[in-house]
């Protein structure tokens, strides 16, 4: 199976797309890519207003629910301009770590009601996963950055990732998201969220999959660089600071 997905952060449809594409994860792979749906929205995020439905759309959504499925959240009081959360994603795209950086965003705001479209926001929870993620790049690689100061990604390849994903939504007709590729078929909305359970049923796999913690820091093996110390801390900026026992 080829399943593909564009989706938003700010989409509650979306973020049951996220949970379930985890669980089809265990069987079949998922390439999941990211579109800023409103690029002209306030830096700053808009105010919920009644014209968002959230509180009529979460509630369809928990209709939709196959058994032991679960859609935790907490009514967000702003909608964010999501190019942080894109970008960042953008930047953990094809490493080790993409689906749990997913994860992550869709979490920040829906359960925890973080504003996704700060970068000093997303700064220290994508620092574990970045630092995981396996990439080349220096800024990912050693300090854990995925997004820079003005909500750009920080590499060259992150930034045509997002341009090159937008243009393929935008060839779909900029579809209501999450917009779901599989089997020759092209779904949108609360179709392509029902889809996605569909394929849940038919492959067999637990809806409700455990998952580790996308907040954990690589392991440490010895004395890690004085550079990433200086920067992050963690268990050894102490050590450092006294100097080696004598």
């Amino acid at each position: 199976m080829n399943l593909v997905i564009y989706a938003d952060f700010s989409g509650p449809e979306c973020y049951l797309a996220s949970r379930r594409a985890d669980a089809i994860a265990a069987a079949a792979a998922v390439d999941w890519r990211a579109v800023e749906q409103y690029p002209r929205r306030p830096v700053s995020g808009v105010p919920v207003s009644e014209s968002e439905q959230l509180p009529a759309r979460l509630a369809a959504l928990e209709q939709l629910l196959l058994p032991r499925e679960q859609l935790p959240w907490r009514l967000p009081t702003v909608v964010p301009k999501t190019q942080a959360a894109v970008s960042a994603y953008a930047e953990a795209h094809g490493t080790r770590v993409d689906a749990e950086v997913r994860r992550l965003l869709f979490d920040l705001y829906w359960r925890d009601g973080a504003d996704i479209g700060s970068p000093t926001v997303l700064r220290t929870p994508l620092t574990g996963p970045m630092l995981r993620s396996g990439a080349d790049a220096d800024p990912l690689r050693q300090f854990g950055y995925a997004v820079g100061p003005h909500r750009e990604p920080i590499t060259t390849g992150a930034h045509r990732r997002i341009q090159a994903w937008r243009g393929q939504w935008q060839q779909l007709g900029g579809a209501e998201l999450p917009v779901v590729l599989v089997d020759g078929a092209t779904l949108t909305g609360l179709d392509a969220v029902r889809r996605l359970g569909k394929e849940i049923a038919r492959l067999g796999v637990d809806v409700a999959p455990v998952l580790a913690d996308p907040l954990r820091y690589p392991a440490l093996d010895g004395n890690p660089p004085l550079s990433w110390v200086s920067q992050i801390g963690g268990e050894w900026l102490h050590r450092y600071r006294i100097g080696a026992p004598s």
